[in-house]
């Protein structure tokens, strides 16, 4: 018979290390300098992943979610491939949050001419995982609008999904 109150070494390393990680989050958050080093993590490409990581499992106001959605939405876009999807994931958990269709929708009205074709790309994706079908129409008419013939082809793609 299988003892069941017995749990492994390797278990028990476990479960200290998750102790230990909230407890080093719960300090963090309450550190003098919390959100300035929080910013400085995320826009140093060493500390991205666990910048993303912590604005993911944590919950801001909306005066930080100003700051951050902007460099979060740049990342989901133009982004370091291992860290897109945890920003796509910040994103999609903050839809609901008026800031990021803002962000989103003021980067279509000024800040698209600077962008390359791949940038264009990431952006509809990000679009269409967000579901935002009015923003995504907005970047779908600059492309079929363009003389150039890749974003001409984006908007040929994405038509056709």
């Amino acid at each position: 018979m299988i003892d069941n109150t017995k749990f492994s070494r390797e278990w028990l390393h476990l479960k200290e290390s998750e102790t230990n990680l909230f407890s080093s989050k719960y300090y963090f958050r309450k550190s003098k300098c919390f959100f300035k080093q929080l910013l400085l993590a995320l826009n140093t490409l060493s500390e991205q992943g666990t910048a993303l990581r912590f604005i993911r499992d944590d919950d801001f106001n909306d005066e930080e979610l100003e700051i951050l959605i902007p460099i979060i939405i740049n990342i989901s876009i133009d982004g370091n491939i291992d860290n897109i999807p945890i920003a796509r994931d910040i994103l999609i958990k903050l839809k609901e949050n008026k800031i990021v269709k803002n962000k989103l929708s003021s980067l279509l009205d000024n800040g698209l001419d600077s962008f390359d074709d791949f940038i264009f790309r990431r952006l509809a994706e990000l679009l269409q995982y967000l579901n935002f079908s009015d923003l995504k129409i907005k970047l779908m008419d600059k492309c079929q609008k363009s003389e150039n013939e890749n974003l001409i082809e984006i908007y040929q793609d994405f038509i056709e999904k």
